[in-house]
């Protein structure tokens, strides 16, 4: 009894001055949508924000509340004890500022920029007007990109260019690239991800050898 009392207790502490919470273990086809379901359904007080959490732009199972006051930090992870998202047990933790990491890089040569996609909303600001698309060859130009996605109305990522690639993680390698395109509207994002994914890059040329998938950034 005393020895729970006390973990209650550290546990207080460390929590204290928080304003954020992390929610763990949440399925992967989560939209935020469904997090502020559980928000209203669990009741939680004063939440300002909510983020589903990226690696490389597609989701790691987390995603972190922002509320407006500590005050409502330990009455808040009280309410999501034991709760869940489409029927799957979740776990909610007080958290420090998430880290957001967009991963711009200057780079030589004809590409710019790259992005990581790591962190809240992938480290980009305007939402539901970004699509991630993977199963590219790995040595495909931006240019090629935009020119194969020349059917669908895209604005520039990153004022400059339609299509700009994905960063592999450090001393990695792939077969394969992945691009972050900016369609004009939220329904161009969804109509590109709804007539790109699971379907095959040139396969006149390359047959079924890139298989593209696509999803929209939120």
């Amino acid at each position: 009894m005393f020895r729970s009392t006390a973990i209650r207790r550290i546990a207080r502490q460390v929590d204290e001055g928080r304003m954020h919470i992390q929610l763990r273990e949440l399925p992967r086809s989560a939209l935020p949508t469904d997090v502020r379901r559980l928000c209203i359904r669990d009741k939680l007080l004063g939440v300002t924000d909510v983020a589903i959490d990226y690696h490389r732009f597609l989701p790691t199972g987390r995603a972190y509340l922002t509320l407006a006051h500590t005050e409502h930090l330990y009455k808040n992870l009280q309410a999501l004890d034991k709760s869940s998202v489409g029927s799957l047990p979740i776990h909610a933790v007080s958290s420090p500022p998430p880290y957001s990491n967009p991963g711009r890089l200057n780079k030589a040569g004809t590409q710019g920029k790259i992005f990581s996609g790591n962190g809240p909303h992938g480290g980009i600001h305007s939402r539901m007007k970004h699509v991630v698309i993977w199963g590219f060859p790995g040595k495909i130009s931006e240019q090629a990109v935009e020119n194969y996605l020349r059917d669908f109305r895209l604005d520039g990522v990153d004022g400059k260019s339609g299509a700009t690639k994905v960063a592999l993680p450090t001393n990695t390698f792939s077969l394969y690239s992945r691009y972050l395109v900016r369609p004009t509207s939220t329904a161009e994002a969804h109509r590109l991800v709804r007539q790109l994914h699971m379907s095959y890059y040139e396969p006149e040329y390359w047959g079924r050898r890139y298989q593209l998938r696509a999803r929209v950034v939120y």
